[in-house]
């Protein structure tokens, strides 16, 4: 037991000081488009809580493509002792904020054109070496459906019927 605790906290050491950021920080996890994918392990503040988290992830699309991923917080806590936790942990895209379900799923509302965009997270650390998040963003592009070909030789049907009838009313 008590090497698992030792090698516990030589993990939580190493994680808490990959990324250290009391201030905003930028990350770019580049070209996500037609289901690439991209992911970010974020791990905040190390001994200073609390401490206010402000970090855009920048990703980009290359296609128009619909976006969706996942924020969660990596909680770390013995009993009462909280390791790593952020409380108020939340997300932003655009200026709005992006819901996120109870498993920390996010789908961001139509189809985006091709370009670069971030997601703005936010929130405070609260465990005795800060706080640490996960996010993942993936994007899909959208091909034209079959049903959309059927949709537009339905509507040139009705336009050449309508237009078969308005030539037989003109000659009667």
């Amino acid at each position: 037991m008590k090497r698992f605790m030792m090698a516990l906290a030589g993990a939580v050491l190493a994680m808490a000081s990959l990324h250290v950021s009391a201030k905003a920080a930028t990350i770019d996890i580049g070209d996500i488009t037609n289901g690439s994918g991209a992911t970010f392990d974020g791990s905040l503040g190390f001994a200073k809580s609390p401490t206010a988290i402000s970090d855009d992830i920048k990703f980009t699309l290359t296609a128009p493509s619909f976006v969706t991923g996942n924020l969660v917080d990596i909680e770390l806590s013995f009993g009462s002792f909280t390791l790593l936790d952020i409380t108020g942990l939340t997300a932003s895209f655009l200026g709005n904020p992006l819901a996120l379900d109870p498993s920390g799923n996010f789908s961001i509302a139509g189809m985006l054109t091709a370009g670069d965009y971030l997601i703005h997270i936010a929130g405070t650390t609260a465990g005795f070496f800060g706080g640490a998040f996960h996010i993942s963003v993936a994007a899909t592009a959208t091909p034209i459906p079959g049903a959309l070909l059927l949709f537009m030789t339905a509507i040139g049907g009705i336009a050449g019927f309508a237009r078969l009838r308005r030539r037989g009313s003109a000659q009667a």
